[in-house]
């Protein structure tokens, strides 16, 4: 494996936020139509594993301190977006606007 510098980490890092975000916009945009709600599902799905894949090839040598900081933070926000795909698998949708929402600002 390639050496990684923190700075390569933290733009990885943006990377899997963004490919996230993506898909928390596709199901807020698909919000209340059933259908549309289980095509975004493997858009986020895909989204996850994107995030995941990005998150596991950071090495221990660029794990520094902002690193850590902001995997944690795509980490909180893949959680987010994997617990509203579960709730479209359980076809749950009267809570699908939850307190979360307020998540989507605290990651940028």
């Amino acid at each position: 494996m390639a050496e990684m510098s923190p700075g390569t980490a933290l733009r990885q890092l943006q990377q899997a936020q963004a490919g996230l975000k993506k898909a928390r916009q596709a199901l807020r945009h698909a919000k209340g139509d059933p259908e549309a709600l289980q095509r975004v599902l493997g858009v986020g799905w895909t989204s996850l594993m994107q995030a995941h894949r990005l998150l596991a090839e950071i090495p221990l040598d660029a794990a520094n301190e902002p690193v850590m900081t902001r995997q944690l933070a795509v980490q909180r926000f893949a959680t987010a977006l994997l617990v509203r795909l579960r709730r479209i698998v359980r076809k749950d949708f009267s809570s699908e606007a939850g307190p979360d929402e307020a998540d989507d600002e605290a990651f940028e």
